[in-house]
């Protein structure tokens, strides 16, 4: 199970998403820093109790490690997608 969200970044970076997930206990599908078996801190770098506090029904681990063994078995890539893109010209605006 996964859920679709709409994020806005406010910096633009997608970094920003990611972490921001994470932190929350739901990390992006296919995330390769911030995933379960990430190279960065899982969860933003709480201790699980402190998540257990800040976000009591964020994905579980056994759930977490099902959904990364779904990623590894169909190699997908990180599930981080645009739907629209704009930006402020910075002559024209």
């Amino acid at each position: 199970p996964a859920t679709r969200l709409s994020l806005t970044p406010i910096t633009g970076r997608t970094h920003q998403l990611r972490v921001h997930c994470a932190a929350l206990g739901h990390p992006i599908v296919g995330d390769p820093a911030y995933g379960i078996y990430g190279e960065a801190s899982p969860n933003g770098g709480f201790a699980a109790h402190v998540m257990d506090q800040i976000a009591p029904n964020r994905a579980s681990l056994e759930l977490q490690q099902q959904i990364n063994d779904f990623v590894v078995e169909t190699k997908l890539k990180m599930c981080l997608h645009a739907k629209k893109l704009s930006l402020q010209h910075p002559v024209t605006k």
